[in-house]
């Protein structure tokens, strides 16, 4: 009677799968400096500070597809920013389709 042996590669070594890494790691990245800018907008920080000049000048790009669709809410001396959020979750949603799209087109793991 003869044995089958099923081998099987590591996940990491399929093109979809390290693909999808990559864009789950670029997301992740989005998604922290929009979320710090969120936080620090939501503290009321001091945009003459050089690390909070920064994280504004970093994620204004991303932000600036999404700002005047809703007003800011104003909290004493902290702001709700409403185009922040709204593109936490617009990148997420379409890192998401993404991968599906990497998924699709590599075929499942």
């Amino acid at each position: 009677m003869a044995e089958v042996v099923y081998t099987s590669r590591p996940y990491y070594s399929y093109p979809g799968a390290f693909a999808a890494r990559v864009i789950n790691v670029i997301v992740g990245l989005v998604e922290l400096l929009l979320a710090l800018r969120f936080v620090l907008e939501l503290l009321g920080a001091n945009s003459g500070a050089a690390f909070v000049a920064w994280v504004y000048s970093a994620s204004g790009n991303l932000v600036a597809p999404f700002a005047g669709a809703f007003p800011s809410i104003s909290i004493g001396t902290g702001l709700i920013d409403i185009p922040t959020v709204l593109a936490m979750i617009a990148y997420a949603i379409l890192g998401w389709l993404i991968i599906r799209l990497v998924y699709f087109v590599f075929g499942a793991i």
